[in-house]
């Protein structure tokens, strides 16, 4: 009996409605219940919308300079923000009231990276050469419980580890990984170069970096046993697992790469063919192996592992690019970000439930 070919995914955006913050977008993201959608711009302007009708419920000033990061806390609408003011800024539980002002660095550094951990009680935040970590609780001040000692260069990454294992931040030279109350790493992982992008796999197996020299470097985080695929057409500006840590997608310019990591030999990548421009962002879909691209071609593309050609291929911005993109909780919604100041909500049918 002849054996039935698999069906394709049949995803379908649809346009929900934009809003205009009238400057490059940094960042664009979803609260955990689903129901908020953030977004700063370089204008320093940070705007909350409620989902799903992307009615708009204000926008946080204290940012005096572009507003460069955010991050929503894992179990509770709370809101962190960073940028060039070098300084974080927690907003309350309404994400409306600043409830505190984190300096970070030096004066004039810039706050690029905030991750909060896993179980939400500690906020990790970079800014130059300096990482600091935080005790957040909804109900006091945030407490100060590690001022990591200066790294050798800009930090230019922050992953935290699964199950309370610290927070791994990079720069020249390699990454290294982080406890709380600790003043000296409990790992080193090294390389000869300057990493650009982290992350660590769901398992907390593996810790992938894509690197300035066009390679993406794989490390064992339980063992000194590690990878480097070479070969990529430029700098690796962004590295991802998707939902179950089965594969590794990288992008480097317009170039999509993927790792199967189930019988991962460090040989394999498959390239996906769809952007014209420099990808931007990649976004994970949190429970199916889907995952979004944005780029400078104004594309959102959708993707799934087996197809090397995008299962979905849509024009956002006609006349420039796209910086951002980001998934619901349940995945059914999609969020954008332009270089022209505009965040776009979409819904996406075919996959999951409502979230």
């Amino acid at each position: 009996m002849p054996r039935l070919a698999k069906s394709k995914a049949v995803i379908t955006l649809g346009s929900v409605g934009y809003a205009t913050l009238g400057d490059y977008i940094n960042r664009v993201a979803f609260s955990a219940d689903g129901t908020g959608l953030a977004a700063c711009s370089a204008s320093g302007q940070v705007s909350i919308w409620q989902v799903p009708r992307l009615q708009p419920i204000g926008d946080l000033r204290g940012h005096d300079r572009s507003a460069l990061t955010l991050a929503w806390h894992p179990s509770r609408s709370e809101l962190a923000t960073g940028g060039q003011d070098g300084v974080v800024r927690l907003w309350g539980l309404d994400a409306s009231a600043e409830r505190a002002v984190l300096p970070v660095g030096e004066q004039g550094s810039w706050v690029e990276h905030l991750a909060w951990s896993p179980d939400g009680r500690f906020l990790a935040a970079s800014a130059g050469k300096s990482l600091k970590i935080w005790g957040v609780d909804a109900a006091s001040r945030p407490q100060l419980v590690a001022d990591v000692p200066a790294h050798k260069t800009t930090v230019s990454a922050l992953s935290w580890m699964p199950n309370g294992g610290g927070v791994i931040s990079s720069c020249y030279g390699g990454a290294w990984l982080w406890k709380v109350g600790t003043d000296k790493p409990v790992r080193l992982f090294p390389y000869d170069g300057a990493l650009l992008s982290l992350v660590v796999s769901p398992s907390g197996e593996y810790l992938a970096s894509g690197n300035l020299d066009g390679s993406v470097h794989l490390f064992r985080t339980d063992s000194e046993q590690n990878w480097h695929m070479s070969g990529y057409p430029m700098k690796v500006t962004s590295v991802r697992f998707d939902h179950n840590g089965l594969n590794l997608f990288t992008a480097s310019g317009p170039a999509l790469v993927a790792w199967n990591m189930k019988k991962f030999e460090g040989t394999g990548g498959r390239l996906f063919k769809g952007h014209l421009g420099w990808i931007q962002e990649i976004a994970c879909h949190p429970n199916l192996s889907l995952v979004a691209t944005v780029g400078e071609d104004g594309l959102l593309c959708i993707w799934e592992p087996q197809t090397t050609k995008p299962i979905l291929s849509q024009e956002v911005n006609k006349w420039g690019g796209l910086s951002s993109v980001a998934w619901s909780l349940r995945g059914t919604w999609l969020a954008t970000g332009t270089n022209d100041g505009v965040v776009s909500l979409f819904s996406v049918e075919g996959v999951g439930g409502r979230s």
